[in-house]
């Protein structure tokens, strides 16, 4: 079983009411929170969104949040083809503009997408996890549109916390982990969640900020209780560090918190790194 890894989970659902939570037009709650907490916190910056699942959080940070890159990572090769698909897909719905704050995001309707085929970008190229044009592209009006300058957004399949490729070792700006620490935690114990931390360190710029959605204990027990995993439940009776000092670990990593809010179900908790 890959670790947290079913569609959505990331995603702006749990924080959405009604049956149109999953839409891929609803921005992220989570996202809108601290941007509007702490204005321009993703302009202009290299993000790296740590267990990006199906893609909807880095490709709204990209198209929305003016970022100036966004890389997502998750462990899962299925969800790493959708995160892309997904990219690509937004990218296509785009009105033809100048600049990307003039753009109607989702101007074109499903239906023209669904009939004339994604729009393919030299930056965002729809490709599958293995490096192959994922979706034909028709010669249509849709297709043939300019686009406004577009983000660099792009997805690659690894176990960030134990992975050395230097493709995804920033230096970065921002990097968020909503709702993924848990599944790293219970999967590389607390060994490798200290290795985490140091890692959140080391890959991120000076005064680089580090965004955390806190999933509580009580999450954690219910997710060795479901059976799919039995190292899990293992794991689990073996760990010693529980979120609620996360904060003091954190700041012997070099960390300070700068903001607290609980103005969402989970808790989101942004820190900023500190000059040696």
């Amino acid at each position: 079983m890959m670790i947290g890894n079913y569609q959505y989970y990331q995603g702006s659902n749990r924080h959405q009411p009604g049956p149109s939570a999953n839409a891929s037009h609803i921005r992220d709650k989570r996202l809108e929170l601290i941007a509007s907490l702490i204005p321009g916190f993703f302009d202009n910056k290299e993000i790296l969104d740590l267990g990006c699942n199906a893609g909807n959080v880095a490709v709204w940070l990209g198209l929305a949040f003016n970022a100036k890159s966004v890389t997502g990572v998750d462990i899962d090769q299925n969800l790493i083809s959708k995160a892309r698909s997904h990219r690509s897909f937004q990218i296509s719905r785009i009105r033809p503009s100048r600049a990307l704050h003039e753009a109607d995001l989702i101007y074109f309707p499903i239906s023209a997408i669904i009939e004339h085929g994604h729009r393919e970008t030299r930056e965002n190229p729809a490709i599958d996890c293995h490096g192959f044009r994922l979706i034909k592209v028709s010669e249509s009006r849709l297709a043939d549109a300019s686009l406004p300058a577009l983000p660099k957004i792009e997805f690659v399949c690894e176990d960030w916390a134990v992975s050395e490729n230097p493709r995804t070792s920033g230096p970065y700006d921002v990097i968020l982990a909503l709702s993924v620490v848990k599944w790293i935690h219970l999967e590389h114990q607390d060994d490798g969640l200290q290795v985490l931390f140091a890692k959140f360190s080391k890959c991120l710029s000076q005064n680089g900020f580090l965004v955390l959605e806190i999933q509580p204990w009580d999450s954690y027990q219910k997710a060795v209780k479901r059976g799919k995993s039995p190292h899990l439940h293992q794991n689990f009776d073996r760990l010693q560090i529980h979120p609620d000092q996360f904060a003091d670990l954190l700041v012997h990593h070099g960390f300070k918190q700068i903001l607290t809010s609980k103005d969402l179900p989970r808790e989101i908790q942004v820190y900023r790194k500190m000059s040696k």
